[in-house]
């Protein structure tokens, strides 16, 4: 796997020609795939892209393949690959790659390509699997259908048709049609539309848009508040020799998604504790395991769950607080179909950096508490996993995931919640009888585990009031809002100078 460095920082240049001259004798697919997987060692810019994109690789890391075989390939094969004797038959890319690319496609005729599920395997075959094969770090790829004329679904809840994740972030995406019809949007429109910006001062993310058998590679960037699209070069995949000339730019998309996923993670080790330097995904998906899978677009949240019971038990919860709890999620669309949920807004699942951002999360957590328990409803599993700041707002917190939301007081245990003191979960939780003081526990569990050090005092004291092994020794959500303020006030006081 690619690690961040160049490579001629992973193997000195001496090694790396030792290494080409000597390729192995059997099957060198693998030897040769790997030593395209290397990525650039810096990433070009803007202006760049559409010249690197079409730069074939050296000729001594071109594929080589038994005389047969090559002189049979479409015309531009010399791009990507070059004969040799047959001890040096890449038999592996054959079969993987090319099989694929030079077949003829008789479903495809115009005549039959009558939806955009037609094209899917083509689309795949020739671009994403290729991406993927050249790619030194691992992609998880997510397609999605598209709408149906009676199932109209707003662009804000929809997902690319294509989405790629390099280490969790949506650096690769495809948006596609098998033809433009009127009333349905354009992919070239459309793979714009759906971008929002949360990548911090990255240059580009990269995509495609295709229409039948034409596909455009491009580059997204910001320019102040605009997406911009920069188209960088076009295939035509109606025939062999077209689809060959895709090879080229599919591999160099796969060394620089790498790179591109590098910078992210360089931009989240060197913050310096501003939020604002911080990128995330704009599209996101989490599978928990048994059928439940959280999707995030850029401004919503879907959950599916697996079972319809537990999909209409959260429903009915969602529904009773609905918009009466100030910072939380409230549910704007029902998926029965899918039991699915669909919530807003989006949250960003990361920590207080500092005191004043962890004292201003508490206060809005407290806050909606408050409310919560003025309906006589409890949350009871409070946690910063629960706890996420809006993307679409600064400075604002907010609290999520109401599954195990119940009225107050409740006299059975609640299941999987042990007794131990110091634990997530209030120690009453485990025993029996509980009631609304289970959430001031988890306040004092969200001042534990910020990972911050250097507390203030006030801070300390109401960690400690809220962990009380006694639950009618504990404030009541109110008091600790109270506190809280207070605290505010003091810090703007000794950040004033008073």
């Amino acid at each position: 796997m690619y690690n961040g460095l160049s490579a001629v920082s992973q193997v000195s240049m001496k090694e790396f020609n030792l290494h080409l001259q000597n390729p192995p004798s059997d099957d060198p697919t693998e030897y040769y795939v790997g030593c395209l997987r290397v990525p650039p060692p810096t990433l070009p810019s803007l202006f760049e892209l559409q010249w690197h994109l079409q730069d074939p690789p050296p000729e001594e890391l071109r594929f080589p393949l038994r005389k047969d075989i090559y002189r049979d390939l479409p015309q531009g094969k010399e791009l990507f690959f070059t004969t040799s004797s047959e001890l040096l038959d890449c038999r592996g890319i054959t079969f993987d790659i090319l099989s694929s690319i030079i077949r003829p496609n008789p479903s495809l005729s115009s005549a039959t390509a009558t939806s955009r599920d037609s094209f899917i395997g083509l689309w795949d075959d020739c671009i994403n699997r290729v991406v993927s094969k050249f790619s030194s770090v691992e992609m998880v790829f997510v397609r999605k259908r598209s709408p149906s004329s009676t199932d109209t679904v707003e662009l804000e809840y929809q997902w690319p048709n294509l989405t790629a994740f390099v280490r969790n972030f949506c650096l690769w995406r495809g948006e596609e049609a098998d033809q433009l019809r009127e009333g349905h949007p354009d992919p070239s429109t459309s793979i714009v539309e759906k971008l929002l910006w949360t990548y911090s001062d990255l240059p580009y993310v990269l995509g495609y848009f295709a229409v039948g058998h034409i596909v455009t590679f491009c580059a997204l960037s910001r320019s102040q508040d605009r997406i911009i699209r920069t188209d960088l070069c076009m295939v035509d995949l109606s025939t062999p020799m077209e689809r060959l000339k895709s090879l080229i730019p599919c591999w160099r998309v796969a060394g620089l998604l790498a790179l591109l996923a590098d910078k992210c993670f360089n931009y989240i080790n060197n913050s310096c504790n501003n939020f604002k330097l911080l990128p995330y995904s704009d599209y996101e998906r989490i599978d928990l395991g048994s059928g439940n899978i959280i999707e995030m677009t850029p401004i919503t949240v879907t959950r599916f769950f697996s079972t319809k019971k537990k999909w209409v038990s959260v429903k009915e919860i969602y529904d009773f607080l609905d918009h009466r709890i100030p910072h939380s999620e409230f549910i704007v669309r029902s998926l029965e179909k899918d039991l699915g949920l669909v919530f807003k807004p989006r949250g960003w699942k990361i920590k207080p950096i500092n005191c004043d951002q962890l004292v201003e999360a508490l206060m809005h957590v407290t806050k909606a508490l408050v409310a919560l328990h003025d309906l006589s409803f409890m949350h009871r599993d409070l946690g910063w996993d629960k706890v996420m700041r809006r993307s679409d707002r600064e400075n604002e917190w907010f609290v999520t995931g109401f599954d195990e939301a119940v009225g107050s007081p409740q006299c059975c245990p609640h299941g999987g919640c042990g007794a131990a003191v110091g634990g997530r979960h209030a120690p009453e939780m485990g025993r029996g009888l509980h009631g609304a003081k289970v959430d001031v526990w988890g306040v004092g569990q969200l001042v534990k585990t910020c990972g911050l050090v250097g507390l203030p005092k006030m801070l300390k004291e109401l960690q400690k009031m809220c962990l009380d092994p006694s639950p009618e020794q504990r404030p009541t959500a109110a008091d600790c809002y109270c506190h809280l303020l207070q605290l505010q006030s003091s810090m703007s006081a000794a950040v004033g100078g008073y």
